[in-house]
């Protein structure tokens, strides 16, 4: 999964993200602080699952929502709201290693779909009495 800056332009301003960036005080874009930030959140995602090629709409928002994070937090502007929504992430990773909920988007043929309703076949069974 690659993350650009356009990505974090998704979730915040340009502005924004050049003040979170520069940590020296020029008011420039600092890439190598952003580029730090993603990797750290990608490291953090990686210590829950394998990151597929093709993620999840979900999984790509919280690699974003993450990479914000970790540049808020090198800035020390970290609220209870994020550190909430810090949590809420981390509980969508564990149910994403368990396997409850999906990290990779997968293609379903357009084919024609089977009823899945009646999994189990049944047969009648008819009792029959001895006739002598």
């Amino acid at each position: 999964m690659i993350l650009t800056n356009e990505d974090l332009y998704k979730e915040i301003s340009q502005e924004q993200l050049i003040e979170l960036s520069d940590l020296d005080g020029a008011y420039a874009l600092n890439q190598s602080v952003i580029d730090d930030a993603v990797q750290d959140a990608l490291s953090f995602i990686k210590s829950f699952i394998v990151i597929p090629a093709n993620p999840t709409p979900l999984l790509q928002k919280i690699a974003v929502d993450l990479s914000i994070y970790e540049l808020k937090r090198k800035n020390e502007l970290i609220s209870d709201t994020e550190k909430e929504r810090f949590k809420e992430i981390e509980s969508y990773l564990i149910k994403m290693a368990k396997g409850s909920m999906p990290i990779t988007i997968v293609e379903q043929d357009s084919g024609s779909k089977t009823s899945k309703s009646f999994a189990f076949k049944t047969s009648k069974r008819r009792l029959e009495t001895n006739k002598r």
